[in-house]
Order: C-alpha cells, then sequence, then structure tokens
C-alpha cells in the first residue's frame, strides 16, 4: 500500500479514536474529523462512505485483529482454558480501543462483530 494513503488512514483514525473517546458516534461530524485529521473532505469519502463506515471497519479491525493473533484457534474446544486465556489476553492489550470503539454501543454491537468472524 501507498505510504500517503496509509499515513492519511492512519491520521483519519487518530483523529476519529480521539473525538470519539470524548463524544457519541451521531455528534461526530466529517467536518470536524477532517479538521482534525487535516485532510479535505473529499479524501475522506475517498476512504470511507460515512462516519458509521468508519466506525464499523474500525470495530471489525479492532475483533480480527484480537482474533489473528490467537496461536491455536482451532484448538477452541480441545484446550478452553488456553484458548481463553489468550482470548483474554488479546482483548486486554486492546482495552483501551475497545472501550473507545465499542463505548455506548453495548455488549450486542461487541458480540456481533466476535459471530461474523
Amino acid at each position: 500500500m501507498d505510504i500517503r494513503v496509509e499515513k492519511t488512514r492512519q491520521s483519519i483514525i487518530n483523529a476519529f479514536i480521539e473525538l470519539r473517546s470524548h463524544r457519541e458516534l451521531e455528534r461526530i461530524t466529517i467536518k470536524e474529523l477532517c479538521e482534525r485529521a487535516r485532510i479535505n473532505k473529499s479524501t475522506f469519502y475517498s476512504h470511507y462512505q460515512d462516519i458509521y463506515h468508519l466506525s464499523d471497519t474500525l470495530e471489525t479491525e479492532v475483533v480480527v485483529s484480537i482474533m489473528e493473533n490467537l496461536s491455536h484457534p482451532e484448538k477452541v474446544l480441545e484446550d478452553t482454558a488456553d484458548f481463553s486465556r489468550e482470548l483474554f489476553m488479546g482483548f486486554l492489550a486492546k482495552d483501551a480501543l475497545i472501550g473507545i470503539c465499542f463505548r455506548g454501543a453495548g455488549v450486542s454491537v461487541w458480540c456481533r462483530r466476535l459471530r461474523l468472524l
């Protein structure tokens, strides 16, 4: 991936996380996110459809990241204690980001993301 695209994407995500940590998703505007990320609105729309698409993408990436770091997910039924420990450690490593991304959404969104994977 082009490094400029990755830097822009990271700038959008950082601005979103900063805004999301202080307010509800519905109260974040594209305009203020773009100002904070120092990008044009057209740049934002070249990456995401809207603020909800950005939020969904980030939520999914968090869950996928945790699941991808499990060393042996196929052994979930064979060694449930080890699997649970790994899953918990993955969750703990992303605790702050999970708290921000899923804040106000409740457990239902978190569980739905896990089921989709």
